[in-house]
């Protein structure tokens, strides 16, 4: 299908980008990589006048790091730059992990960091082609009035699936956003809004513009597991990061952070695993943490592939192997 008609601008930078935004509001949408972005333009799903380019924008592809300050992202960053650079993968492997598994190489080459943070929310019944939808009423996600996901329901419970945001939460990263007049920092998990109609909170004239991780701790691990049915291509059904750090002797948890995606309709910063601090390394002491989990994740059936009752499950089982697979990592580091 062919593109919607609208003007292409390319702002040279993050002011006059901001400015565009914020001039043209609901009518303007900015692209990074569009690798998501064009196929639901070519559906029909948004129908921008304005398609803001944010590419032309100097030194916004930028990743650095230094021990002090831990990693810099810059939102126009590939994913592809991601899991190439070897400082990334020698320090934040859960980092790598969640990009490797997005797409293909080729769309990994395409998409970028702040692109796949601001995925639009997933449903079966909204990314449909225009002729599927014309043969029903519109969603509250097409500005509709009824839900086909959740009978009777007033909000739209279309799902977040990105993989990076998981990873970048559990790793306690910050992003910074321009606006036409200034910048702010903000926690990653303040992007995320829990509408499924308008998933991140980003207002008009408002882009990432950078994202923070912290330098990563001694004696840490981190993994990331997606469930999906295939081993490419496919967004997660689940997704499940792990960061965790040990006390000096290895035999107790530190400190432990867990995320998910695809089970809700926003990524999830499970509270719990702050929980594990001071226990030691048992299956007794996570399985709080693995029933804490399961009761956050609510997956519905909106994603084509298994059941949300099965989904559910799969919560404990892939939290519990990621976090084996963190555990194995810090032993690694220290062979």
């Amino acid at each position: 299908m062919k593109l919607p008609k609208f003007q292409y601008i390319a702002p040279k930078s993050t002011k006059e980008a901001s400015s565009l935004l914020k001039e043209h509001g609901e009518k303007a949408i900015a692209v990074a990589g569009g690798s998501d972005l064009l196929v639901n333009l070519k559906n029909r799903l948004k129908s921008p006048e304005y398609l803001i380019d944010l590419k032309a924008i100097p030194k916004l592809d930028k990743v650095t790091f230094s021990k002090s300050e831990g990693l810099t992202i810059g939102a126009m960053a590939t994913l592809r730059d991601l899991i190439e650079n070897p400082v990334v993968r020698e320090n934040y492997p859960v980092l790598v992990q969640a990009a490797e598994s997005v797409g293909t190489p080729s769309l990994q080459y395409m998409g970028t960091v702040a692109g796949n943070l601001c995925l639009d929310n997933r449903c079966y019944y909204y990314n449909q082609s225009p002729l599927w939808h014309a043969g029903r009423d519109a969603c509250f996600k097409l500005g509709g009035k009824v839900c086909y996901v959740v009978k009777g329901s007033k909000v739209c419970y279309s799902t977040y699936c990105g993989d990076t945001a998981p990873a970048l939460l559990a790793l306690g990263a910050t992003i910074k956003v321009s606006d036409p007049v200034r910048s702010k920092t903000m926690p990653l998990q303040d992007l995320y809004s829990g509408d499924g109609k308008n998933p991140n909170t980003l207002k008009a004239g408002q882009f990432i513009t950078e994202i923070s991780v912290p330098p990563p701790a001694g004696k840490s691990g981190s993994a990331y597991m997606k469930l999906r049915r295939r081993q490419a291509i496919d967004f997660p059904l689940l997704g499940v990061a792990v960061n965790i750090q040990l006390d000096g002797k290895g035999k107790t948890f530190a400190s432990a952070s867990i995320a998910l995606t695809a089970a809700e309709r926003k990524p999830i910063l499970i509270a719990e695993a702050s929980k594990l601090k001071g226990q030691s390394l048992s299956d007794g002491a996570v399985a709080e943490v693995l029933e804490a989990a399961t009761s956050q994740a609510h997956p519905v059936e909106n994603l084509l592939g298994l059941p949300p009752s099965y989904r559910k499950q799969m919560v404990k089982i892939y939290l519990k192997r990621t976090i084996d697979q963190a555990l194995q990592a810090v032993q690694q580091k220290g062979r």
